[in-house]
């Protein structure tokens, strides 16, 4: 390996680790800056992308943070890891539905959802439960919401996926509020940012839990609640 390599090389390095202990300690503009730095030098693996992608998002940066999603997809299936670009396809899917690219979102959910006809029972198809979720609930129709959202968290439960245990909470909580019982949906609620708070699920599932319990406190008039969270978070 020649100096120019080997200076490439060590710069990449100490711009991982930098980036990788960054986001141990939850500095997202550091992450994204150090991790981004890293990637110039040469092409971030797909495990470290995942962690570049959640910094863009988690500083605004959705346009890159939609970039950077389809690189890690491509990554993994690149890879043959099937679950795993199927897993991304869905947030890549989930993150446009949010933006209002619904066409564009309803794509990679579709592609998500090939790439795992063929596979037995797992926790990626939990995932794509949601959209079905939040379709039923935006359309009015809670009933069917709380269905699909309690049948993700049965399978985040049965496959030990915290992410989906708690976004199938949440998505349930909203459910059962739309349908009258707001005790029993914010007990959900409550249970789904304590797991957040705990860091018991990645920042790409806690910032869409959170705005939804502000979402659901607004609906309902519950200021105490929302700024509870919000200084808590």
């Amino acid at each position: 390996m020649n100096s120019r390599a080997t200076n490439r090389s060590l710069r990449k390095t100490r711009a991982l680790d930098q980036g990788r202990e960054s986001f141990q300690k939850q500095a997202w503009s550091a992450v994204f800056s150090q991790l981004s730095a890293a990637d110039k030098e040469a092409p971030l693996e797909p495990e470290d992308l995942v962690l570049l992608t959640q910094a863009a998002l988690l500083t605004g940066r959705e346009a890159d943070g939609i970039d950077l999603l389809t690189r890690v997809h491509q990554s993994f299936l690149n890879r043959g890891d099937v679950h795993n670009a199927a897993r991304y396809a869905f947030w890549l899917g989930f993150t446009l539905l949010q933006t209002g690219e619904s066409a564009k979102a309803s794509g990679w959910l579709s592609r998500a959802s090939r790439l795992l006809e063929a596979q037995p029972d797992c926790v990626e198809k939990g995932y794509l439960l949601l959209p079905t979720g939040y379709g039923a609930f935006n359309a009015g129709d809670a009933e069917t919401a709380h269905g699909a959202m309690a049948e993700a968290a049965a399978l985040g439960k049965r496959f030990a996926d915290k992410d989906l245990v708690v976004l199938g909470l949440q998505g349930q909580g909203r459910a059962l509020i739309r349908q009258g019982e707001i005790s029993s949906g914010l007990t959900l609620l409550d249970e789904a940012m304590v797991a957040v708070m705990a860091g018991d699920v990645s920042p790409l599932s806690s910032g869409p839990v959170y705005c939804s319990v502000l979402e659901a406190c607004g609906e309902i008039l519950d200021l105490q609640r929302a700024q509870e969270w919000t200084s808590a978070l």
